[in-house]
């Protein structure tokens, strides 16, 4: 009789990494400050308002492209988005 498959376990989400998070929140916080809704910014940088949240939730990891194309509109440099709160 031939072995049985093993089901491999299923991962979990491992937790996003604080830069990650530090940025999302510097995005979400340049964006309030400039009177935008999510959806304004993920229309400007291509991407939906969902996708916009999980980058600013740290869900995802924004793309350095995206990243440019945020700081652009935000009228931030890359380097501000890293900076203290």
């Amino acid at each position: 009789m031939p072995a049985k498959k093993r089901i491999p376990a299923i991962k979990k989400h491992p937790k996003p990494h604080p830069v990650d998070i530090h940025v999302g929140k510097r995005i979400r916080h340049f964006r309030h400050l400039r009177g935008m809704s999510q959806a304004d910014l993920a229309e400007q940088i291509g991407v939906k308002f969902q996708q916009l949240h999980r980058y600013e939730s740290a869900d995802n990891r924004i793309s350095a492209s995206k990243l440019k194309m945020a700081a652009e509109i935000l009228n931030v440099s890359i380097k501000d988005l890293f900076g203290k709160s």
